[in-house]
């Protein structure tokens, strides 16, 4: 993963990038991904659990498009319908595409609901509490009680709306909100 900083303009890029027709393009959206990882880093260390997860998930999708089957790997759906027919979605060998994306998209989900949350907070509301709104609605239902705890403990170390869009370089207020509401 690189080092950059996070960049919502480039992910919102990213994520329309993905779309051929119906098709969802499997590279365009591990690249929107890796992007996405950098957000959780901007949360600091409440969110290293989902950075690591995430840049983990990203590495097996990556795994498998440089594989031999890796044609059968390009779109979402190719990747869908390969693992069906060859019944490897509940493989314990070897985590599947599926259900590595499955686990993605609860990091995407969180980060949706955040983003959306975001957007209609003021200024001054803090950080605190719509990531914890936005964790408890979305990730809290897949981590055990201890984790959660430690979220919500985490949380308030979070500075306030206004900073943490400051700390994403999103110097125009009216431009932030527009990316936030696309993102």
């Amino acid at each position: 993963m690189a080092s950059e900083d996070f960049n919502l303009e480039k992910l919102e890029k990213l994520f329309a990038k993905c779309k051929d027709g119906d098709l969802i393009l499997m590279d365009a959206y591990v690249d929107a991904y890796e992007e996405l990882s950098k957000l959780f880093s901007i949360l600091g260390s409440v969110f290293g659990f989902v950075t690591s997860d995430v840049v983990e998930k990203i590495g097996i999708l990556r795994e498998y498009r440089n594989s031999e089957v890796s044609e059968k790997y390009i779109t979402i759906q190719s990747m869908i319908e390969h693992e069906v027919e060859t019944k490897t979605t509940n493989s314990k060998k070897k985590a599947s595409g599926a259900r590595t994306l499955l686990r993605l998209h609860r990091a995407l989900e969180f980060t949706a609901r955040l983003m959306m949350d975001l957007n209609t907070a003021d200024d001054h509301e803090k950080m605190s509490h719509i990531t914890k709104t936005a964790y408890d609605d979305t990730l809290a239902h897949h981590h055990p009680w201890l984790i959660r705890k430690g979220v919500h403990v985490a949380v308030y170390t979070l500075p306030t709306r206004k900073h943490f869009l400051e700390k994403l370089k999103m110097d125009d207020a009216e431009k932030a909100k527009d990316l936030l509401a696309k993102v």
